[in-house]
């Protein structure tokens, strides 16, 4: 079986009121496949006919001119217009329908994304996480921090193995070495620790850990992270 060679990422887009993406957005994304989801959020005391009939043909222009940002710079896009009272569940069952890698939050089209953080820890989704950041800087020149916070000393040395060994993985992938470094630091919270950090990068990914995309949009402690983010997240799906 030939190596994977390209990501799917869905990008959700607010239809009512979307952000023109960034040079830097369509640099990282253009080597990839997008699943450009235009979302409309539907009022209690509406229906998602009712706003469909009214706004359906505007959304989906407005999406299609989007796509073709992306696929000027070479993504393969799919687009899908949605009128939803429940955006986390809408998310999460295209994200399924699409098989999608990873997708980012809400309102990823500012600033740019040449430096990547990637906090890491010892759970069941680092290989796929990892595998992802080398599908992503690939076809890209951005730089990436590997990032690991520990509260113990024996935290500290789990994290300083599991960092090294993806700086080894990345490499053997292709990334080259003087685009990698890692960091540690000690801090009782991580995600307060993330956070700050994420101030000088311009993209965060992180692994969804838990059992459902929709959990780990809601709540927990990398979803935390999501929210006081200064900078969009990317998500890695788990399988």
């Amino acid at each position: 079986m030939p190596p994977v060679s390209e990501a799917t990422v869905l990008v959700s887009v607010d239809a009512r009121d979307p952000e023109e993406p960034s040079d830097g957005l369509i640099r990282l994304l253009g080597p990839h496949s997008l699943v450009l989801l235009g979302y409309w959020q539907v009022p209690d005391q509406s229906t998602t006919g009712q706003l469909r009939e009214q706004f359906g043909e505007e959304a989906t222009a407005t999406l299609e001119s989007l796509a073709a940002r992306f696929a000027d710079a070479g993504a393969d896009v799919t687009t899908q217009v949605v009128f939803t009272h429940d955006w986390s569940e809408t998310v999460e069952r295209v994200a399924t329908e699409h098989d999608v890698d990873a997708l980012f939050t809400e309102d990823p089209f500012r600033g740019e994304l040449d430096r990547v953080l990637v906090p890491l820890r010892g759970d069941d989704n680092l290989e796929r996480i990892v595998g992802f950041v080398a599908l992503l800087l690939r076809e890209s020149h951005a730089e990436v921090t590997l990032f690991n916070v520990a509260d113990t000393e024996g935290d500290a040395q789990t994290g300083e193995f599991i960092l090294r060994g993806a700086c080894d993985r990345l490499e053997e992938e292709g990334v080259d070495a003087d685009r990698l470094e890692w960091r540690q630091e000690r801090a009782d919270s991580a995600q307060a620790a993330i956070v700050d950090a994420a101030s000088e990068y311009g993209l965060i990914v992180v692994g969804e850990s838990d059992p459902s995309l929709r959990e780990r949009i809601l709540g927990g402690v990398t979803n935390r992270v999501i929210a006081n983010s200064p900078v969009p997240v990317l998500i890695v799906r788990r399988r």
